[in-house]
């Protein structure tokens, strides 16, 4: 027998995704079909316009995903982000300085979510209940700053939110800046090698000598901060800070984190692919608005989307644990 009869021919190459890589592909699929089944909702103009929504979600869903990284679910993004449009717009015009404001705005929100932390790492409340309790706590707050009814904002805010740099909107900048922030910190260092070795195993990461308690309070004290910049754009976005803003914000936010491909079993997941997630989400609404369906469908549809996006996960998963 020959040597060259022993060599195998070459076996096709496979084209391997990725489990964040399927969103890329589904992205570009729904503006396929947007452009032949509302191709209004494709237009450079109509790009434009929901630009800023799209970047809004994709803060929030950076704030999930580090949340659900770490085993948890964090349900007072809602209230967090009405708090971050009714407190910068208090102190900014009290104080007269919008930096202030913010600066201002961001530490109380991180407060906020320290106590979520506390109450879940600390206290082993169950995330749901926790941030479920939080949630309601800072709703109460919310009323009693803004005296239930719609705040303005102040003109430099506003500007700032519908202002861009060479034709990008600001919050898309601010937005990129969240995400490539978060996912090199992630990736690229110490801290974040040791944030997912917590969430995924924090008996072992703790038996390791890591301080888990540490990372699991301040991952929800970075989430409330990205919720309260999204809000604080969507404050000045819309020019008024109102205590509901938020919660057209709750199940997209976690919708985009799932859809995206992150688990819900801790450790792994993608901020790039939550941020292309919400844009999936956000095109994904405005077409389904264009169609003449109602808000309550859309709402069906984001949730139908979430379940579809857990289904194929779970079906992927049992799939791969029976051919390897």
């Amino acid at each position: 027998m020959q040597a060259d009869n022993l060599v195998e021919p070459p076996k096709m190459a496979r084209v391997r995704v990725g489990e964040f890589g399927w969103i890329w592909i589904a992205t570009v699929v729904l503006f396929a079909i947007s452009a032949v089944v509302a191709p209004g909702t494709v237009r450079p103009s109509a790009l434009i316009a929901i630009l800023p929504f799209a970047a809004m979600l994709a803060i929030v869903a950076v704030g999930q995903t580090i949340v659900i990284q770490q085993r948890g679910l964090d349900l007072s993004s809602a209230a967090l982000m009405s708090l971050g449009g009714i407190v910068v717009a208090k102190l900014g015009f009290v104080t007269g300085s919008i930096p202030l404001a913010v600066l201002g705005t961001v530490g109380v929100a991180a407060l906020c979510g320290m106590v979520n932390g506390l109450l879940i790492a600390r206290l082993n409340i169950m995330p749901i209940v926790a941030t479920l309790a939080t949630n309601a706590i800072l709703l109460g707050g919310i009323t009693t700053l803004s005296g239930g009814s719609p705040m303005s904002v102040p003109n430099a805010l506003e500007s700032f939110s519908h202002s861009g740099v060479f034709g990008i909107p600001n919050t898309l900048i601010l937005s990129v800046v969240f995400v490539a922030f978060v996912a090199f910190i992630s990736a690229q260092t110490v801290i974040g090698r040791r944030f997912i070795a917590v969430g995924a195993t924090p008996r072992t990461a703790r038996a390791a000598g890591m301080p888990v308690l540490t990372y699991q309070v301040m991952t929800y004290a970075a989430a409330a901060v990205c919720f309260a910049v999204a809000g604080m754009l969507y404050a000045g976005f819309i020019g008024s800070a109102s205590q509901i803003a938020g919660n057209d914000f709750l199940l997209p936010g976690i919708a985009a984190v799932v859809v995206g491909g992150t688990p819900f079993s801790g450790g792994r997941g993608s901020v790039i692919a939550s941020g292309v997630a919400a844009i999936f989400m956000t095109q994904l609404g405005i077409l389904v608005l264009s169609l003449g369906a109602s808000s309550a469908v859309q709402l069906l549809v984001q949730a139908l989307a979430l379940v579809l996006a857990v289904t194929l996960r779970s079906v992927s998963g049992m799939t791969r644990k029976k051919t390897s």
